[in-house]
Formats: structure tokens, sequence, C-alpha cells
């Protein structure tokens, strides 16, 4: 028997679509929008440090800096400052109970407490700070009311130092560029323009505490600056770029002149702290690059005799 479906809706039978979704060009193109998806995914997520609250996680001691306004954010060369414990217990209540001893510790790279380096010396409610060296820094006080037998909880504080850059700039030999262009062309383009690069590393590997998260140089954001000296004449620097490399561009100059001769430089700087300017001027072959531009002579005139 028949069952009538006059002026019914057929449903959609969603088996017709398996031909289409197993044709190899549809596969091609939905493995293509997979792909673009997970990379575009993976651009919203890249975040460069940029501000010290980026370090803190709620300011979080186990987890990062101990503040988030920039307190605990330290240079290599400026490491210095000292830590204070409280006097008395914040807990009591009426007549302030006073602390009689401190025990300050330092944590190791394991997440352990242990002893204080040279350059951290404790006196009493302090802990005086002379330089901490690159990376994280927790260190942890014990206070005690007179009982040795029962002291307080340990609290711990944690700071971080930004380690210097060392930078280094080079002509890319990847075309075989030629140093010298005449100054009626311009500088050249496409595939003989001469690239200027750099490369930028910490100075010294930050320290690491098990917790904390290991920064790279490639988690901080960086500011470039490029510039361009005429050799010998100082006083002709001029900023050219502000990119982490750069395309030496000239315009065309068809007057007669002189020749000269230009060095490359560039400069390096955190975003999150000022702690200096790093600079390199740009080699090549383990040189110095020198950069000479020759005027095109005028025309010359011929006469007959």
């Amino acid at each position: 028997m028949k069952i009538a479906t006059s002026g019914m809706h057929r449903l959609f039978h969603p088996v017709l679509m398996i031909p289409v979704l197993r044709h190899p060009a549809v596969k091609y193109l939905l493995g293509v929008f997979l792909v673009l998806c997970t990379i575009g995914v993976r651009a919203q997520t890249t975040t460069l440090i940029k501000t010290p609250a980026e370090l803190s996680d709620n300011n979080d001691a186990s987890k990062g800096t101990s503040t988030s306004t920039g307190t605990t954010l330290f240079c290599t060369d400026q490491s210095a400052f000292t830590l204070t414990s409280s006097l008395t217990d914040p807990t009591a209540t009426g007549t302030p109970v006073p602390y009689t001893s401190w025990v300050w510790q330092e944590i190791d790279v394991n997440g352990n407490p242990g002893a204080l380096p040279a350059t951290a010396v404790p006196v009493n409610e302090k802990l005086n700070v002379s330089s901490a060296t690159p990376g994280w820094h927790t260190y942890q006080v014990t206070a005690a009311t007179g009982a040795s037998e029962c002291p307080a909880d340990p609290v711990i504080f944690t700071v971080y130092v930004l380690p210097n850059l060392t930078i280094a700039a080079e002509v890319d030999p990847a075309n075989n560029p030629n140093l010298t262009y005449c100054a009626a062309n311009g500088a050249p383009t496409g595939p003989k323009a001469i690239n200027l690069k750099s490369t930028v590393t910490f100075t010294t590997p930050p320290r690491k505490i098990t917790g904390l998260k290991d920064y790279t140089i490639s988690d901080f954001e960086l500011k470039y600056v490029w510039s361009k000296q005429e050799v010998g004449v100082p006083a002709s620097k001029t900023d050219v770029g502000t990119g982490a490399d750069y395309t030496i561009v000239e315009p065309a100059v068809s007057t007669p002149g002189t020749g000269k001769k230009y060095s490359y430089s560039v400069k390096v700087v955190y975003t999150v702290k000022a702690c200096g300017d790093y600079t390199a001027t740009a080699q090549s072959g383990g040189q110095p690059a020198v950069i000479t531009v020759t005027p095109k002579p005028g025309q010359p005139v011929i006469t007959i005799q």
C-alpha cells in the first residue's frame, strides 16, 4: 500500500551531499578553510608584553609579579630595592601583637625556599637587595611573635628583572647587494635592494622558577629605530626606519655633486619599561657597512677644430 504524499513537503535527504563532500576539490577547499581558521585564531591569541600589568596575574606572587603597576619590574642595571615586612600581626584584634623575628629566604629554580644570594641582605623586617640577576625572583619571609615553634605562615613576594638586550645588524647577503650605487638612479630596488636586518637576543638567559612562565625575547614588544649618518659627519644622523629590518630607500638625485659615504645603525628598546638604548651599526663581511653614493657627472662638451 502506498501512502499519499500530495501536498506534503518532502524532507531533504542528507545522503545526497555525500558525493559532493567527497569530491577532491571540495576536500581541498575545506582543508584550506580550516588552516586559515587556525592561523586566524593563533594570530588573535599572540599578545606581546607592552605593560607591567601583563607580567602580573591579579598580583598573585605565585603566578607573576606581586604588583601590576611596574613597582616589581626592574632593569638589570637598576635592580636595587628593599622589601619590608609588617612589624605587627595584621590579623590581631585589639592590642597590636608585634613580631619579634623574621626569616628571609629566596625561592630557588625548583620552587623551594633556600638561601639568599650575597646581594640580598636581611636586617630584621627588611630585605635589602643591592642587585638582582635577570629573570624571576621570589622572596619569602616567615615572621614569629616570640614562640619559635609556632611562626606565622610564610609570605612570598615576586619581582621580574628584564635582561639586557644584545643587538646585531648586518647587510642581508641574500641578494649579494652592491654597496655602491649611482645617485641619479636612487637606491637600488627589487632583487638588488640593500636590505638591512637586525637580530636581538637576551644578553643573559633570565632566571627561571618552577610555576612561573619562562619568558623569551619573542614575548616582549620591542621598538626599533634605524638611522643613517654620513661617515665622519655625526651631525648628519637622521632616523629613517622603525621596523626590525630596513631596506635602504633613497630618491634619484640628478644634480651634480660629490660622492658620499653613509653608515646605518639601529636602536632597540623595550616597550614595557625604559631600560636604556641598545644599539648596533650595520655590518658587512665582519666590518661596518659603508654605502657609497656616487654622483652622476654632467655630459661633456664636444668641440671641433
